[in-house]
C-alpha cells in the first residue's frame, strides 16, 4: 500500500507527447481524496493482450513482477510494522509507467481501476488479482497493486511474463500472495492486517513463497544420447544392454562370439565360454541397428542422472536443510522443466515431502525440515507424453540422511554465587524431551588464569514445558555446589543418538566468590 519514500528522480531524455500526457493524468489522480474500501463496479481499460516482454524467469521459474528480485531501497517490507498493523506484501520499487509482469500463466480473478487505497496518496487506484498454479498443482492468488493501464479483464487468461499493467504514481508495486480462497475479513484487497492476527489473515511472504514453490513450466528434455557401437561383422540376433554394458553376438567363423562393451569407457572384451549374458534391459536402453552398409548398432540410454547435494545436513531443529538436485541425461545435458519430487523416510515407507522444478540448467532447489533423523531422496517421473527422441524413464537419487541438532538455550543462572552455595542452572531444549533424567549434561569450566579447564559435568533433569500453547519445548535444570572462587562458565551439551546430532549450546559466564 502507499507509503512515503525518498523522492525518485526520473531519468532525463526525450519523452513522447503520449508519455507526457500520461504523467499529467497521474499527477491529477494523485490530488484526489482517499477513498474507502467499498466495492464498486470494476473499471478496466480494455485492449488486446501484449506479448511477453519480461526478462528471463528468476527464482522458482517465476517472472518477477517488476523484472527483478532486487528490492534495494525498500528492503523486506513483509510484516513491516504500520502502527497497530503489519504490511502483508512485498513493495517493489519501480517508477511510474514501469511495466508490471504476470509472474506465471494464470486467470484473472479481479481487475479494477478504482480499488480503495491503491492510488497515489491513498486514493482509489488499480489492482489486479490473478490465480496462478505451482508445479505441485497448488493454486494461489497474487495481488498486483498500485497499477494503472490494466490490460486484462476478469476471466481472461494471461501468460507468464505478459505485461498486465504499469506502475502508477505510487512509484512502487504492492505484491501480495494469498494461497487460500477464504479471506479472514472478506477483504481480498487487504494490504495491512492487525498485529494480533497470528495467521496474517492468510497472506504469506510472497518472496519466500515464490522461491520455495516453483512455477509449472513446459518440460524440455534434450534428445536421448546415442552411443554408436561398430562391429567387425553384422550382429547375430538382437543386441542389447544392461547396467552400463552393451552385449552382442558376431559369427566371424564357425563359432558364435559374444562381445561386451563398457558404454562409458569404450573398452570391449569377449565373454569366456560359460559366462552368462545378463537379462537385457529393454526399458532403459533403446537399440537400433546401423543402416547398411555400416555394421553395428546404437544404444540410447534413457535413464537420467540425478545428483543431490546438501549444504548442511545437520540443521538446527525447526530449520530447513537446503538441497540442490541436478538432473541430466547420460551425456550431461540438462533436463529443463522437469518436475522433481522430494521424498522422506523416517523408519517407514517413502512419503512425499515437496516438489521442485528444474531450470534451464537442470537444477532444482528444495528444502526439508527434519523433525528427527530422516532419510531423503529426490525422484523424477517423466510426463505421460514426451517429445519424440527424448523419451526418458524414471530416476531416483541416492538417499541422504538429515540429522537435526536439538536447540539448547543459554543456561540461566545467577551472575554471582557464594562459594559453597547452591547454584541453580536452568535452560530450554527443543523439541520436547521426556521428563526426568536426560541426555543433557551441563559442563562447568573455570578460568585458571591461562585456559578454561573443565571442572564438573552434571546431568540435568528434564521438565516438560509448553511454548506458545503447544508442547514444543522442555526445560532442563540442575542444582550444583561450587567451592572454588573465580571466573566460571557453563553450557549445555547433548550427545548424538538415533534421532539427533550432537549439540553444544552457548556459554553462560558467572562468578564464584
Amino acid at each position: 500500500m502507499t507509503r512515503h519514500r525518498r523522492t525518485i528522480v526520473a531519468r532525463t531524455g526525450a519523452l513522447s507527447s503520449l508519455i507526457l500526457i500520461a504523467l499529467a493524468l497521474l499527477a491529477l489522480a494523485a490530488a484526489g481524496a482517499p477513498a474507502s474500501r467499498a466495492l464498486a463496479a470494476p473499471l478496466v481499460a480494455a485492449g488486446p493482450a501484449r506479448a511477453s516482454a519480461a526478462p528471463q524467469a528468476g527464482s522458482g521459474g517465476w517472472f518477477w513482477p517488476v523484472g527483478t528480485e532486487d528490492f534495494s531501497g525498500w528492503g523486506d517490507s513483509w510484516l513491516e510494522p504500520r502502527g497497530a498493523y503489519v504490511h502483508v506484501a512485498q513493495d517493489m520499487h519501480a517508477a511510474a509507467g514501469h511495466p508490471v509482469y504476470a509472474i506465471g500463466d494464470g486467470t484473472v480473478w479481479i481487475s479494477r481501476a478504482d480499488t480503495g487505497g491503491y492510488g497515489p496518496g491513498g486514493s482509489p487506484g488499480g489492482c489486479m488479482i490473478i490465480v496462478h498454479t505451482t508445479a505441485a498443482g497448488e493454486q494461489f492468488r497474487a495481488l498486483y497493486g498500485h497499477i494503472s493501464g490494466l490490460r486484462f479483464k476478469a476471466g481472461q487468461h494471461v501468460t507468464a511474463g505478459a505485461v498486465i499493467a504499469t506502475v502508477n504514481g505510487c512509484d512502487h508495486l504492492h505484491f501480495g500472495i494469498h494461497p487460500s480462497t477464504v479471506y479472514r475479513d472478506g477483504n481480498m484487497y487487504e494490504g495491512h492486517v492487525p498485529k494480533t492476527w497470528a495467521d496474517h489473515g492468510g497472506w504469506v511472504d510472497p518472496v519466500s513463497f515464490l522461491k520455495t514453490h516453483p512455477r509449472a513450466s513446459s518440460y524440455s528434455p534434450p534428445p536421448v544420447p546415442l552411443i554408436e557401437v561398430k562391429t567387425a561383422t553384422p550382429p547375430v540376433g538382437e543386441p542389447g544392454a544392461r547396467d552400463g554394458f552393451a552385449y552382442w553376438n558376431e559369427q566371424p567363423g564357425a563359432e558364435l562370439v559374444t562381445y561386451r562393451r563398457d558404454l562409458a569407457g569404450g573398452a570391449e572384451s569377449v565373454l569366456a565360454p560359460g559366462d552368462v549374458v545378463p537379462a537385457l534391459d529393454h526399458v532403459r536402453y533403446v537399440i537400433a541397428l546401423l543402416a547398411a552398409p555400416a555394421s553395428g548398432f546404437t544404444v540410447g540410454d534413457r535413464l537420467p542422472r540425478m545428483v543431490v547435494t546438501i549444504a548442511h545436513d545437520t540443521p538446527a531443529w525447526g530449520e530447513s536443510a537446503r538441497l540442490t538436485a541436478t538432473l541430466t541425461n547420460a551425456a550431461g545435458k540438462p533436463l529443463a522443466g522437469a518436475r522433481l519430487k522430494l521424498q522422506s523416510r523416517a523408519g517407514g515407507s517413502w512419503t512425499s515431502a515437496g516438489v521442485g522444478l528444474t531450470g534451464a540448467d537442470g537444477v532444482a532447489k528444495l528444502a526439508f525440515t527434519p523433525a528427527l533423523r530422516t532419510a531423503v531422496r529426490v525422484a523424477f517421473s517423466p510426463p505421460a507424453v514426451q517429445p519424440a527422441g527424448a523419451g526418458y524413464v524414471s530416476a531416483v537419487s541416492a538417499a541422504a540422511t538429515l540429522t537435526p541438532h536439538v536447540r539448547l538455550g543459554t543456561p540461566r543462572t545467577a551472575t554471582t554465587v557464594a562459594s559453597g552455595g547452591a547454584l541453580t542452572v536452568a535452560g530450554s531444549v527443543a523439541p520436547q524431551q521426556p521428563a526426568g533424567k536426560s541426555a543433557v549434561r551441563l559442563v562447568f569450566q573455570r578460568y585458571d588464569g591461562a585456559v578454561w579447564a573443565t571442572e564438573r559435568n552434571v546431568s540435568a533433569t528434564m521438565t516438560t514445558t509448553a511454548a506458545g500453547g503447544t508442547a514444543t519445548t522442555s526445560g532442563y535444570v540442575a542444582l550444583v555446589e561450587l567451592k572454588t572462587a573465580g571466573s566460571w562458565r557453563v553450557r549445555a551439551e547433548r550427545p548424538a543418538d538415533a534421532s539427533f546430532a550432537a549439540t553444544v549450546g552457548p556459554w553462560r559466564d558467572f562468578t564464584v566468590k
